[in-house]
């Protein structure tokens, strides 16, 4: 027998052989003593076990065949589709089952559930709430029965799962890492054992999972009399709604999980003590997709008046008053726009004209490093950010981006033009099919197949995106520790960069020019040092800047077509110098905003952070913004995980 072969016929590794993650065994072994508590849900990180466990519980139940939904699954194979076979050979159209009508009855297992495309994840949790799926092709429809117990797992560094959707699970359970030296060494020593000899590892466990299952199954009888006392159900509505979660579905879990935990302990009442334990593995990821919800809320769609909005103060009113009408800086009375030293009228506090000070003695001096702030905090963006994105056209982050060349296939799309290849011939006779009777066959043929019936197939393919950081380098970024507070934000956005495997590149604008820092990388290590080695001082060529970051993203799109780019830039929006030559603030600032029609007009998504600070705020950032199309936001405001939320969302 070849390896392949041996590899695939070894036993599974024992459920009760696996080290540590208790908490997930027992809300395991309480969902199968009593389904109607809901699925489980395994969140954790790359060799966490959450692999592992799916497999052992699945082999421990043995009383239901398991079904596993493999990442590259289609539509047509998860719901059912009609038997090419029956329509080629005239036979009456029949169905097909899918995956989910195979598991009618039997235990499903979605591993990686967050990396699946969003229609699969929705259509599975449809049928596992609804008990049934509703197929609905060529004009024909067909209902299947599909009751199954449900098993899922998630890696927690690959994205997260949409709100709706973690409602359905009963059980959501953050796996444990194994910290302790002697719990690391033990997984080591099992993992060897099993490895040398699959067949003896799981014979030296099977009685402990023989008494699992067996103390399983009778609690499981005798949960219809479990008693549960009007003050239980007090109890656990009054948590459910301590947490802030609406839904009804959180109460009947800790209710049937309850049920199950007394079963399994042999008592023939539920106890507080079981709600609370219960509840610990009921509420955290529901409690988490009511946050969604809020920040969601919080930050909705709607533009706010211009004296709600998050970071607005008066301040910004005595910004719009200090400018003359045309809009820009009234920097002296006589309005000659020239650049001067001439004070604005508007009075400046002491600290305002301290900070200005400061930014003038370092833009003359010597140039400074300034390390990371790694203290450093970003508030969330606003959802409509979200939107934003997904206007110009993008695909999802680090996830499955529409293609029609290349990729794995999901479907099957009427074509625009003449199919040329890539044919989908089991979409193209199902469409023929219900014409057959009256189609003349020609030249004895006996399937009668027109133009208008060809489908092509449909595919998607993985991409990430080449996130390019246009940082401010001038010296007024250096005043009151700006540059520091910039640097620890964005060494946390690399993080992130990092796990959804993105492209990222750096420019920093100052002294006249704008440097590429970074070529487009997917490099954090290399990022994280060029970022840290970036020197603050000079004037502020912010036009450089943006002329340098559009002709860099427009190279890299012509190198790699799949990629979504994405600007963000870092910046006080103080232009005070111009790579041609200009004089006057207003000729500066009109050039700065001429130089942003081309990064709107290319459809290249932008994020604006604004690091403007002191009493008096010119507001050119947010004018700048607007002119890009981009999002905007102030990084005073921020916190580190907010901004890295809320880039992760744009892609989406």
């Amino acid at each position: 027998m070849k390896a392949k072969e041996l590899m695939h016929a070894a036993p599974v590794y024992p459920f009760s052989a696996i080290v540590g993650q208790e908490r997930a065994k027992r809300a395991i072994l309480l969902y199968f003593i009593n389904p109607a508590s809901g699925g489980v849900l395994l969140s954790g990180s790359p060799g966490a076990g959450k692999s592992l466990l799916l497999r052992g519980a699945a082999a421990l139940l043995g009383t239901r065949r398991s079904i596993s939904v493999p990442a590259n699954v289609t539509a047509d194979r998860l719901l059912g589709a009609w038997d090419a076979a029956a329509i080629v050979q005239g036979r009456t159209m029949t169905h097909q089952p899918g995956l989910l009508a195979e598991a009618d009855g039997q235990l499903l297992l979605t591993d990686h559930l967050n990396l699946l495309p969003e229609t699969i994840i929705k259509e599975i949790v449809r049928a596992f709430s609804m008990g049934v799926i509703h197929l609905h092709r060529e004009g024909i429809s067909a209902v299947r029965s599909s009751r199954f117990m449900l098993l899922a797992a998630m890696d927690a560094e690959e994205g997260g799962i949409p709100s709706p959707i973690l409602d359905h699970f009963g059980y959501g359970i953050a796996l444990d890492t194994a910290e302790s030296l002697t719990s690391r060494v033990e997984i080591i020593r099992r993992q060897l054992q099993y490895e040398r000899d699959p067949d003896a590892f799981v014979h030296r466990y099977r009685a402990q999972d023989e008494a699992l299952r067996q103390r399983m199954e009778a609690a499981a009888r005798t949960l219809p009399r479990i008693k549960v006392g009007a003050s239980m159900l007090q109890l656990a509505a009054s948590i459910a709604k301590e947490a802030g979660i609406a839904s009804s579905r959180a109460e009947l879990a800790l209710i049937e999980g309850a049920r199950a935990a007394a079963a399994w302990d042999e008592r023939g009442e539920v106890t507080s003590s079981d709600i609370r334990e219960i509840a610990e593995c009921v509420l955290p990821h529901l409690m988490s997709a009511v946050a969604d919800e809020s920040r969601a809320a919080d930050h909705s769609p709607a533009a706010p008046d211009s004296a709600e909005q998050p970071g607005h103060s008066p301040e910004d009113d005595t910004s719009r008053d200090s400018r003359s009408p045309d809009g820009s800086p009234d920097h002296a009375a006589s309005g000659s726009g020239r650049m001067t030293t001439t004070s604005s009228p508007a009075s400046d506090p002491s600290a305002s004209r301290d900070e200005d000070e400061e930014g003038q003695r370092l833009s003359a001096s010597e140039d400074r490093i300034i390390l990371p702030d790694d203290g450093f905090r970003l508030q969330p963006l606003d959802y409509n950010l979200r939107r934003k994105m997904a206007d110009g056209g993008l695909g999802k982050r680090g996830r499955a981006h529409a293609n029609m060349n290349k990729g794995r296939v999901v479907g099957a799309v009427t074509p625009h033009r003449k199919v040329q290849a890539d044919v989908a011939f089991d979409a193209t006779i199902r469409a023929a099919a219900p014409f057959q009777t009256i189609r003349e066959k020609r030249d004895g043929l006996a399937f009668a197949i027109e133009p208008g019936d060809l489908r092509q197939k449909k595919k998607e393919s993985s991409v990430g995106a080449s996130l390019l950081f246009v940082v401010d380098a001038s010296g007024s970024m250096a005043a009151r520790k700006r540059m520091a507070a910039v640097k620890g934000g964005i060494l946390s956005l690399l993080q992130d960069a990092y796990v959804k495997r993105d492209r990222i590149g750096m420019i920093a604008f100052r002294k006249g020019e704008a440097e590429y820092v970074l070529p487009i990388t997917r490099s954090v290590d290399a990022a994280s040092k060029h970022l840290r080695d970036i020197p603050t001082g000079g004037k502020t060529p912010l036009t450089a800047g943006l002329v340098k970051a559009y002709q860099t993203l427009e190279l890299e799109k012509r190198r790699n077509n799949d990629t979504l780019p994405m600007i963000i830039l870092v910046t006080d929006g103080r232009a005070n110098e111009s790579p041609s030559g200009l004089t006057s603030y207003a000729d500066v600032w009109k050039e700065c905003l001429s130089a942003a029609e081309p990064i709107r007009a290319s459809g290249i998504p932008c994020l604006v952070l604004d690091t403007e600070q002191g009493f008096v705020k010119l507001g050119r950032s947010k004018e700048l913004a607007q002119a890009l199309g981009a999002a905007y936001r102030k990084l005073e405001n921020m916190d580190e995980e907010g901004v890295a939320t809320a880039v992760r969302l744009t892609k989406r």
